[in-house]
């Protein structure tokens, strides 16, 4: 083992894809508000559409359990479980 190799040894990168499975629960920003009772959510390129959420959850973090995951589309959606904590950019 190199130098370097030890210096780095347990590293990893985080992806901009991080997959998600139906079950999990997860704290989550929601992002964005698209109507139809849907929030959005965005981690890197992955998306996360929230069925529950209204207007007054933009910005605020909230617990989401994964119902479905298309990992090679990065796309999912889950449902709404509360709100877990606020934005520190909202007033």
């Amino acid at each position: 083992m190199s130098m370097l190799d030890s210096y780095f040894k347990g590293w990893k990168f985080r992806t901009t894809n991080p997959s998600l499975e139906p079950g999990n629960e997860i704290n989550i920003f929601v992002n964005e508000y698209n109507g139809n009772n849907t929030g959005i959510a965005n981690v890197g390129d992955t998306r996360l559409y929230i069925e529950g959420v209204g207007p007054e959850h933009v910005e605020k973090r909230v617990n989401v359990e994964v119902t479905e995951f298309d990992k090679e589309k990065s796309v999912g959606r889950g449902t709404f479980r509360e709100v877990v904590g606020d934005s520190s950019y909202t007033a």
